[in-house]
């Protein structure tokens, strides 16, 4: 058995895809309550309830992206010899920075509600200020991922989206409330930390290392940068959607930018399965390329159609489901999908240079999406309403892939990110072809349109993928735990 996994090396290719296949239930199980919470909440509190939690959620959920600086990440990367005690200096530093940052929240809720004018937002800012803690107080999880034990480690994620659902719609119909937001993830979070905390193989006591903190600092620094970056652009169009048509406004961007961030839940799936796997073969660089063109084209299958739907139907969402008040966000929905879209193109690649132990070229990329933000989002924003904002957004993801592309060549030299993208944009672009078709000659509704577009996707999709698809299901069909030729050469 390796000194970092849970299971032999030799099995390592298997157990790698039998993980993303978990992954991908767990995950998009929390993910579907997720949606169907936030659709279901969405109509019952409508857009200006939603634009004020928008302001809070965006702000505090942020905050919590700036806290986790990437201490996890190193923790999994690290091969010291005593691992309870290299645990215990990460928890403790992670404790520390989560304390820190529930802090700034706290101190940052009578700024928002001085910034947006509605006291409102003080007393809500404060009650979700525990999360940075909540979080830190969940590293445990940090040793299942690392020795790749995903099914522990997804049971205990999925408490999360489970209890809250469980919570918060009940009560956003009973109380019609925008406190049901507040509470809901409270509970799921709470049953969180009890749960990391009963099933952790190691003991949490507090180890404060200076040389330790060093070495994690230097990790962490390029992806607070990163976090920042993000801050930027999610708190920055919530607030310029305020200033420019008021709280309305904030809600129709929160509900845009709640949807499409959908599409990267295939790509956050694949490339937490696959980063302990990528920290165990550093020494075989063409498993890491098998990896990243792997991971990118089975990520493409799920990203690019989902952003292809959301441009197609989100009409139909607005007047099926949500109602005729959330027209507005029709065309934020469609143009951050097409951004997203393109964001999703060899997404994973900055998990290739973190196991390396090199942070930083993910930080060129987000600090050329904020400046694109706020060169281009912000000024068409200004100049020619949404239509700019949504041409803006569609160009910063442009230079993004033109940084990404620069740094997978030099990790991979002949891979082509463009090469990538065709392949996996061909049957998306047939599907939508085919069904703008039947809804311009036929005019049959959205079920029919919905299922041309999944049959024709589905069947393209075979042609093109059929052997990447069979060599999935080939591994997740594999039982038991005998040598696996295959990730041999891989863990070798």
């Amino acid at each position: 058995m390796s000194d970092r996994l849970a299971f032999p090396r030799t099995q390592l290719r298997r157990r790698t895809v039998r993980g993303g296949l978990l992954n991908a239930l767990f995950l998009g199980g929390g993910e579907g309550l997720a949606l169907m919470q936030g659709l279901i909440v969405t109509a019952l509190l409508g857009p200006v309830a939603i634009g004020l939690y928008g302001i809070v959620t965006t702000t505090a959920m942020t905050i919590v992206q700036l806290r986790r600086v990437g201490i996890d990440e190193a923790f999994v990367q690290q091969s010291e010899a005593d691992q309870e005690g290299e645990f215990q200096r990460a928890f403790s530093l992670e404790l520390a920075v989560g304390l820190v940052f529930s802090l700034v929240v706290a101190a940052l809720a009578p700024v928002l509600a001085a910034i947006y004018g509605d006291d409102r937002l003080l007393w809500l800012t404060l009650a979700v200020s525990y999360l940075p803690l909540a979080f830190a107080l969940q590293a445990p999880q940090w040793v299942f991922h690392r020795r790749m034990d995903f099914l522990r480690l997804r049971l205990l994620q999925f408490s999360i989206p489970a209890v809250t659902f469980a919570v918060t719609v009940p009560l956003a119909a009973v109380t019609d409330s925008v406190w049901a937001l507040v509470v809901g993830p409270f509970a799921g979070n709470a049953v969180a930390v009890v749960a990391a905390l009963v099933v952790s193989p190691y003991r949490l006591e507090l180890r404060f290392d200076r040389d330790a903190a060093r070495r994690y600092l230097r990790f962490s620094w390029p992806i607070f940068a990163t976090a920042l970056a993000t801050l930027v652009v999610l708190q920055g169009q919530v607030l310029a959607f305020d200033i420019d048509a008021g709280l309305a406004a904030a809600g129709f961007i929160t509900l845009a930018a709640t949807l499409t961030r959908y599409a990267d839940r295939a790509d956050h799936i694949v490339a937490t399965t696959i980063y302990p796997a990528i920290c165990a073969v550093q020494d075989r660089p063409a498993v890491q390329r098998e990896l990243f063109v792997k991971s990118s084209r089975a990520t493409m299958v799920w990203a690019l159609p989902f952003c292809a739907l959301l441009i197609l139907f989100s009409p139909d969402l607005v007047e099926h489901v949500l109602g005729d008040e959330w027209e507005p966000a029709v065309l934020l929905i469609q143009g951050l999908a097409g951004a997203a879209a393109l964001q999703q193109v060899g997404y994973g690649w900055f998990s290739f240079y973190r196991a390396r132990g090199e942070s930083r070229p993910q930080a060129v990329e987000s600090l050329v999406m904020a400046a694109g933000f706020l060169g281009l989002a912000i000024p068409g924003l200004v100049l020619f309403g949404v239509e700019g904002f949504v041409a803006g957004r569609i160009a910063t993801s442009l230079a993004m892939l033109a940084v990404r592309r620069t740094y997978v060549r030099r990790l991979f030299s002949d891979v082509e990110l463009g090469t990538l993208a065709l392949r996996g944009l061909a049957p998306v672009a047939v599907a939508v072809v085919a069904t703008l078709a039947v809804r311009e000659v036929l005019d049959v509704g959205t079920i029919p349109e919905l299922a041309v577009f999944g049959g024709v996707f589905a069947a393209l999709t075979w042609a093109f993928e059929r052997p990447l698809l069979a060599e999935l299901i080939a591994y997740a069909r594999e039982r038991g735990t005998g040598h696996d030729p295959a990730g041999a050469s891989a863990a070798a």
